[in-house]
């Protein structure tokens, strides 16, 4: 039965660091990078918006927990002209 709790413990564990700040994968970005150079920081993004010049790509990250945030990369003309959390950015972003 202590093998079983332990094993259990060591599963919990590797499962939340896993997760763990995947948010900080944000720190990478900068601001005139291209949306190539986001996707190959980040991956692909969990959806995207666009409207005129602007595209809009959002994330799902981990902070260090089980819960997820929304994370976005605003890019204008081609080029990341912002990047942060959800609500950094006014009422709807």
């Amino acid at each position: 039965m202590r093998l079983k709790q332990m094993v259990v413990l060591a599963m919990l564990l590797l499962f939340v660091g896993g997760c763990a700040g995947s948010a900080s994968m944000m720190n990478n970005l900068n601001v005139g990078m291209t949306k190539a150079d986001v996707i190959n920081v980040l991956g692909a993004p969990d959806y995207t918006s666009a409207k005129k010049d602007t595209e809009i790509l959002c994330y799902k990250l981990t902070t260090g927990g089980l819960f997820k945030d929304s994370y976005f990369v605003i890019i204008k003309e081609g080029r990341v002209d912002r990047y942060g959390r959800q609500g950094d950015f006014g009422i709807y972003y």
